[in-house]
This record gives C-alpha cells, structure tokens and sequence, in this order.
C-alpha cells in the first residue's frame, strides 16, 4: 500500500463567520427573460455572498459586497441586452434602503467580468446629496417596462419623490415629487393588461394594479382588492408579492400575533395564493383596460416556522 507523506495545500476552505449579527438577506438572481429561475443570492449582515442554484444543487462563492447593506436591500435582477455571451448577461442590483451620503457604496451590481463576477460601484440616487436630505427609505420600487429600467420611491410624507436609473446608460432621472402608492416591489405583468402588481401602501396593504407606463404624473391605483382578512388582534409587520406567471400571484404578509401585555413576540407569516383574469365579452378574452381585471382568491397557508422570505 503506498502512503502519501504529505497531503496537498489545500485550494478551498470554509470557515464560519462570527459575529453578533446574524442577519441574512436572500435575493432573487435571475432575469425575467432569462428563465433562469433558480438562483439567489445570499449575503450576510457584513457582506459575505454566496450564490446558490435550487435547480442545479449547487453553491458558489461570490465577491464580498463593498460595503454591507442594511436588512431588506431594494434589488433587481437585470438581463443585460449589450452582453455578447447570454449565460453572463444577468446583473443583480442592490441598493440600499436607507441611502446615505456616508456610504460610498449605496448603490452596486455584481456583474461577470473577463474572468469572474465582481460587484461594481454606481452612482446613487442624486438627492443624498442635497444637503436638506434626511435619511428616508425607499418604500417602493419596480422594474418599468423596457426592462432596464429601475423605479424607486420614498413614503407619501417625504419630499423626495420618485426616481428612475436607467441601468444602460447609468444614470438617474427625476420622474417628480409625487411618490408611488405602493408598498415593497412592484411586478410588471404584460398579460394582464400591461399593468403593474403590487401591495397598496396604506395598511391593510391590499392587493393593487395600477398603471406605470407614463410617469409624466402620480399613477394612480386602478384596482384594490382585499387579499387577506386577518383577526383584529393581528399586528401587521411587513408584507411581499411574488409573481407566479399565468397571471398568479403569491402574497406574504407577516403578522405579530402574540400578547402584548406578556410581550409575547409569536410571528406568523400567511401565504395567500391569488389569481388575476381578464374579462370575457362575448366568449371572448378582453386585455388592456383595469376594468375587465377580476381577483380571485385561492387557500391561504399559516406557518410559524419563521419564514424570512418568499423567493
């Protein structure tokens, strides 16, 4: 039997991380046209990534962020259209949610390079810089309908308005001082009417459509429908909407259930499953108007497992 007298250096090592912070954000990596539909991201609370495939069972390590985020960043995944090889077309954005002049690194993109994937600085959103700016939130944001375009805006109260950064030409736009009537993302359905999905901004947070294809004014909501009616003594937290396809959709919203006079803190998230038609004159299929749009609710599912996200 022959002995190996020393084992190789080894080329891979894992170790984990300490620290008090054990905050961890998963987000989705893939375009919409992609139909690569498997992958995230996963980076912790001091900017360690890890890309993992659900389809393909694998795990890859990734570039450290430049700068860590906050809990909850604002991201998009974009299929670059000026990329020669597509299976490195996808971009993932992330941006802070509360942008600050101090970070020089409000705003990156982990994008493959000649060699590998590296995340690459842009500039942030032009109002960190006037010196009235208070720290604000981004409390909405979508993809517009070219594709390569990003959507963000604050709360109704705040004075900073809505703003777009156009992820080929790399630079910002002012749409106006108005803010969206949204809550979290935002999703682009060209099936329904050509009209964007989301949660309503104002609580219950219900389940809205409205129209983002012209932003020379404040959009309006043209649907609001109640997706979830919950015990009173529920506390709403945070809520989501995940896109499905065919016009289904999956909402999320995490509740605070537990005793406030024994400062019980027992969350629950519901996952409710709803489906958006478009209406039938005449046998017929009727698109491109919110009128015609019909909600219909399927089960909702309860779970106290400690769901963080729904990808």
């Amino acid at each position: 039997m022959e002995c190996i007298s020393r084992m190789p250096t080894s080329r891979l090592r894992f170790e984990a991380y300490r620290s008090d912070d054990k905050r961890l954000n998963f987000l989705p990596f893939y375009g919409r046209r992609s139909g690569g539909d498997s992958k995230m991201l996963c980076m912790d609370a001091a900017g360690h990534t890890v890309l993992c495939d659900a389809a393909g069972l694998s795990v890859m390590p990734a570039p450290c962020l430049n700068e860590p985020k906050v809990d909850s960043p604002v991201s998009f995944s974009i299929t670059r259209t000026n990329v020669e090889t597509p299976n490195r077309a996808d971009a993932l954005y992330v941006l802070d949610r509360f942008v600050t002049s101090r970070n020089s690194f409000n705003f990156e993109a982990l994008m493959f390079g000649e060699k590998t994937w590296d995340w690459v600085r842009l500039p942030p959103p032009p109002y960190v810089n006037n010196p009235a700016y208070n720290s604000t939130s981004i409390q909405s944001y979508t993809l517009l309908a070219d594709g390569s375009t990003i959507c963000i805006s604050s709360p109704r109260h705040s004075l900073v308005g809505t703003y777009c950064f156009d992820t080929i030409s790399c630079k910002w736009s002012k749409a106006g001082r108005w803010a969206l009537p949204l809550y979290g993302r935002a999703e682009h359905v060209p099936e329904l009417g050509n009209l964007w999905f989301g949660m309503a901004d104002n609580s219950p947070h219900n389940f809205s459509a409205l129209d983002l294809s012209n932003l020379d004014g404040a959009p309006k909501l043209l649907q609001d429908w109640q997706d979830l009616d919950p015990p009173e003594d529920w506390v709403q937290m945070r809520c989501s909407l995940l896109y499905l396809g065919a016009g289904k959709f999956c909402i999320t919203k995490f509740f605070n259930i537990g005793d406030p006079d024994t400062e019980d803190n027992t969350t629950a998230a519901v996952l409710t499953g709803v489906e958006v038609l478009c209406g039938v004159s005449g046998g017929e299929v009727v698109h491109g108007g919110s009128s015609e749009l019909q909600m219909i609710k399927h089960k909702s599912f309860i779970s106290y497992d400690g769901i963080q996200c729904v990808l």
